[in-house]
């Protein structure tokens, strides 16, 4: 299953939702790929779950599993499976499916909310990001003053200090506080270093980072930062520094 994880390289991006297979339909396009025996087992016992929709001659197959999610493509003919990417000739971008967002999940994943703009974005981000850093000297003008920005805060594992930093973001009391802090730790400062959670509150924020990662998988967010729109279309965060 890790070997074929590390095939679904997709970046899903998010619109008008494409209308989804239904169950009968899924399990005769799912039947017919070469790799379902290795998928039948977990699907049966609920650890990997799958949805799919037809679009431009393929089946997109959405994959979600303990270790992140991905897409699989199928031949209309159901003669080949794909694992990567099925790219455009004309532009080079991907076919992706726009599967139905959860919304309640994602807005239950949001830390902090900052700005005093109407447009509401959705950005997920990692307090120890090298581009996430990149993204706040970029765009830090301009989000506060044109957007909404709500915060979704997702420690990759291979960063080390970015869970204590997440904590240190955390122990802020509102909004504003969080939204410092952040910026804080996003601009160079190891105020965070001087914070030492309880265990009782290092129980309470691995709950909310918990919550933060559902929202992440929901929307299908395969790297930081990433940031979508109020109705969780993809952005390209480099557009976020022009003034509007």
């Amino acid at each position: 299953m890790k070997k074929l994880l590390l095939g679904l390289g997709i970046a899903v991006s998010l619109f008008a939702s494409d209308k989804l297979l239904s169950q009968k339909e899924l399990n005769n396009v799912l039947k017919s790929s070469i790799i379902y025996p290795k998928l039948s087992q977990d699907i049966k016992k609920g650890i990997v779950k799958v949805r799919g929709v037809e679009k431009d001659g393929f089946y997109i197959i959405n994959i979600k599993t303990p270790r992140g999610s991905g897409n699989i493509y199928i031949t209309k003919d159901k003669k080949y499976t794909i694992l990567g990417n099925v790219l455009n000739n004309k532009n080079g971008t991907p076919l992706t499916a726009n599967f139905p967002v959860n919304k309640k999940i994602v807005q239950n994943g949001v830390i902090f909310t900052f700005g005093k703009g109407d447009k509401e974005i959705y950005l997920v981000t990692d307090p120890e990001c090298p581009y996430c850093r990149m993204m706040e000297v970029k765009t830090k003008a301009n989000l506060e003053k044109n957007y909404k920005v709500h915060v979704i805060l997702f420690p990759l594992s291979f960063h080390k200090n970015a869970k204590a930093m997440s904590y240190y973001i955390l122990a802020g009391k509102t909004d504003a506080e969080k939204a410092k802090r952040f910026r804080e730790v996003l601009g160079g400062s190891n105020e965070w270093k001087n914070y030492h959670p309880t265990k009782e509150e290092k129980v309470k924020f691995d709950k909310i980072l918990n919550n933060s990662k559902k929202a992440v998988e929901e929307l299908g967010a395969r790297g930081t930062p990433t940031v979508y729109d109020k109705d969780f279309n993809k952005i390209n965060w480099t557009t976020l520094g022009e003034k509007k």
